[in-house]
């Protein structure tokens, strides 16, 4: 054997195993933080401009933030921001549960969910803030 041919077949499995090491450097919750920043941005604004387009048929409103709960109940954050994004999620649950209790026919029927409104958009302020704060640092 020729010392070109031994250093091609020495050299071709040293680049597969180099190849195959090299998707194993990032580790399972930075691939998540990765996946997180990219995908989380698109997806609240696709939630976001669901939400605005119901105002002119808010009887579909449960519909719509229930499909959003699902989605966001799909997402698997990072470590450091998985409480946040839990609260995130507990918070537009509150929401969807709220929505499937008023009458959204009938605004001037809904008097006695005013407290709960209001705490559930505290809830989501807040939740929201939070990681859209830690977006902000670490993507």
């Amino acid at each position: 054997m020729s010392r070109s041919l031994s250093v091609r077949v020495l050299g071709a499995p040293l680049a597969v195993a180099a190849l195959l090491l090299a998707g194993c450097g990032a580790s399972e919750d930075e691939e998540r933080q990765a996946a997180f920043c990219e995908d989380v941005p698109d997806l609240l604004s696709d939630v976001t401009a669901e939400l605005e387009a119901v105002s002119a048929e808010p009887e579909q409103a449960p519909g719509i933030v229930g499909d959003a709960v699902e989605r966001l109940e799909a997402v698997d954050p990072p470590e450091d921001v998985a409480d946040e994004w839990q609260d995130l999620v507990t918070a537009w649950s509150g929401m969807r549960d709220l929505l499937g209790e008023v009458d959204l026919t009938d605004p001037s029927a809904n008097t006695e969910f005013v407290g709960e409104a209001t705490q559930v958009q505290e809830d989501l302020v807040a939740t929201g803030s939070a990681v859209d704060e830690w977006s902000q640092a670490n993507c």
